[in-house]
C-alpha cells in the first residue's frame, strides 16, 4: 500500500484480480482508510490499470456512464459490495472457516457466461463489448470463483504491516509470506519497529 492515493490505484500485489480488487481501500485496517474507487470513473481507471477488459471496451463505459449516471452510481455500489464479499472470503479462508457462498452464488447467476478469450496487447483479456456499466465487475467476479475453486484458496495471506490490510496469494516456498510488498509496507514495518526499539530504549 501507499500513502499517496494514485499510486496505491496502481499497485497490484495480491497475485489475483480478486485481491487487487479487494486492495482498493488503502490502510484498509487502520482508524482512516482512503477510499480508492470513490466513483466509477474510479472503477474505470482500476480495470484500464489492471488489465482486466479491453480498451474499447473501456472508453464505450466511461462514455456510457456519462449518460447513464444512475447506473453508474448503482454500479459503484455493486463493485463495493462485491469487494466487501471478497473480503470476508478471504477472512474466512485465512481463519479455516467456510465460506459464505450464497452472495457469491447470486452474483454469479446474475453474471453473463464468461466469454472468449481475446488479444489485448501483451495480454489475454475477457471480450466483453461494453454495453453494461457492470462489465468491470466480471472479470473480478469470475477471478474469485477461480481462486475459491483452486489450491490456492488455501494460501491467501494478509499483510501484516500496521494498517494495512491488503491481500495476496502467498506463493513463498514455506508460506511465510508477511508483507503485500516487502518493499513497501515491509520496509515501512521493520522502520517503525526499529524506531519503536530505540525509544522503548
Amino acid at each position: 500500500m501507499s500513502r499517496d492515493p494514485a499510486r496505491a490505484l496502481t499497485q497490484f500485489f495480491g497475485g489475483r484480480i480478486c485481491l487487487d480488487f479487494a486492495n482498493t481501500v488503502d490502510w484498509r485496517t487502520s482508524l482512516s482508510p482512503q477510499e480508492l474507487i470513490p466513483d466509477y470513473a474510479g472503477l474505470i481507471a482500476w480495470s484500464r490499470a489492471r488489465h482486466t477488459l479491453p480498451g474499447p471496451t473501456l472508453q464505450k463505459l466511461a462514455a456510457l456512464a456519462v449518460t447513464e449516471a444512475g447506473e453508474a452510481a448503482a454500479t459503484l455500489r455493486e463493485a463495493h459490495a462485491l469487494r466487501g464479499a471478497i473480503w470476508q472470503a478471504a477472512e474466512a479462508l485465512r481463519a479455516g472457516v467456510p465460506v459464505q457462498l450464497a452472495a457469491l452464488n447470486r452474483m454469479l447467476l446474475e453474471a453473463p457466461a464468461q466469454p472468449r478469450l481475446i488479444e489485448d496487447g501483451e495480454r489475454y483479456v475477457h471480450d466483453l463489448p461494453g454495453t453494461s456499466l457492470a462489465e468491470p465487475l466480471r472479470p473480478v467476479l469470475w477471478s474469485l470463483t477461480a481462486l475459491l475453486a483452486s489450491d490456492d484458496a488455501s494460501r491467501v495471506g494478509c499483510c501484516q504491516a500496521h494498517g494495512c490490510g491488503w491481500f495476496f496469494v502467498d506463493e513463498s516456498p514455506n508460506h511465510t509470506r508477511l508483507w503485500c510488498s516487502s518493499e513497501v509496507c515491509g520496509n515501512r514495518e521493520r522502520a517503525r519497529r526499529a524506531y519503536a526499539k530505540r525509544r522503548a530504549r
